[in-house]
């Protein structure tokens, strides 16, 4: 048991090294838990091999004209990660991962992947935003969000929360023509709630206070196009992964309380 203890130990280093973009730190552990574990499990053992070859593809693809020509076998390893033992963190590193490379739409299918895993997408709504951003012009925004929505979501006021968080998240990133078609947009939708309205049209008020055109003179902030680099643009991953610490702990409670 304490082996297998120590094991996991390992491997949690391994994720969080790759999180913080450490890939030759991970591959190193990785590589040494394979050596000097020799009787662990195949199935373990087979997962790990898969995160080596995932991240000698990240250490090899330092260069973004590399990274878009990737095999579609090679694509193949990094969204196999570990299989269906993957936790809500192996999701989101995959998925900076894709994004990392620009590979955007690959990042967003990962992403979709935390619903079944008990994580609510509209709590990945910055991630998520920042990859449709990259994917759509303001104007096919918003018919892209509607059918994202319709695959994750099942009741109408679950749909038109979770637009409007991508619609505050866009803001956030400074795009400000996306936010204001996709705010129209939901603001048409016959089921608004009060509530959502009140949202909207608050939203509505920032985005047109923090439009230059508008408003001469204002210095550079959230009206301004983030690329990502920025403390506000880190696709949101540690937010992500302290609520699924948060989660898994509640999760864990509830199994001790008789």
């Amino acid at each position: 048991m304490t082996g297998k203890i120590a094991n996991a130990l390992i491997r949690k280093e391994a994720d969080t090294y790759r999180s913080q973009g450490l890939s030759k730190e991970a591959r190193d552990l990785y590589q040494n838990l394979l050596v000097s574990s020799p009787h662990i499990s195949p199935d373990i053992k087979a997962a790990i091999e898969r995160q080596l070859q995932q991240i000698e593809l990240e250490i090899g693809c330092a260069d973004p004209e590399e990274c878009q020509a990737l095999s579609d076998e090679q694509i193949a390893v990094i969204k196999q990660g570990w299989g269906e033992q993957a936790t809500i963190e192996d999701i989101v590193t995959c998925a900076r991962s894709f994004y990392q490379m620009g590979r955007y739409m690959d990042a967003l299918e990962e992403l979709k992947k935390l619903g079944p895993k008990g994580y609510a997408p509209k709590l990945a709504a910055g991630p998520i935003a920042a990859c449709l951003v990259q994917l759509h012009k303001p104007e096919s925004l918003p018919a892209a969000v509607d059918q994202l929505a319709s695959e994750l979501f099942r009741e109408a006021g679950e749909m038109l929360s979770f637009q409007l968080a991508i619609a505050e998240k866009i803001h956030q990133r400074g795009r400000r023509d996306h936010c204001r078609l996709l705010l129209r947009h939901v603001g048409r939708h016959r089921s608004v709630s009060p509530e959502i309205r009140s949202r909207i049209l608050a939203l509505a008020h920032e985005v047109e206070a923090s439009d230059p055109s508008r408003a001469p003179g204002l210095s550079a902030g959230p009206g301004h196009p983030s690329d990502g680099t920025g403390a506000s643009g880190r696709f949101g991953f540690d937010r992500i992964r302290e609520a699924a610490k948060a989660l898994g702990r509640r999760l864990l409670s509830k199994r001790r309380t008789p």
